[in-house]
């Protein structure tokens, strides 16, 4: 028999998916990019966290309408960042140059937004798995 993943639990995968993303986004540009194992950082972050659009159709209707847009409006910044701030990477130096770049501030600033934003969906998962 194949497990299945409900609704509820491949929100809840995705979620984690991108908080942790934007945890190590929310971080100073060096602890960030240790956090994400000092390798290609930038280029990574920009792909994953411009990914999330389908979490925020929220098939389980939990988010509100400010989680929505705080997490929209991460996305955009982020994608909207240019390739020289996100430039590909194996050296970890350069994946801190990358994150140090002034094109990040306002995802970093956002970023912090985002997990207040999204901390009683945090609480909630936590339930979810306890």
């Amino acid at each position: 028999m194949v497990d299945s993943v409900n609704e509820e639990e491949s929100f809840y995968l995705e979620y984690d998916w991108l908080i942790g993303h934007v945890r190590s986004l929310a971080m100073s540009p060096e602890d960030c990019s240790e956090d994400q194992g000092n390798f290609n950082v930038a280029h990574e972050l920009w792909y994953f966290i411009s990914q999330a659009e389908h979490m925020i159709l929220d098939p389980i209707q939990i988010m509100t309408e400010e989680q929505r847009a705080s997490v929209q409006t991460l996305i955009h910044i982020v994608e909207a960042i240019p390739e020289d701030a996100r430039r590909w990477t194996t050296i970890g130096q350069e994946s801190v140059e990358n994150m140090r770049h002034e094109a990040w501030n306002n995802a970093r600033v956002q970023a912090k937004k985002v997990l207040r934003d999204l901390a009683p969906i945090s609480i909630l998962r936590e339930k979810f798995y306890a």
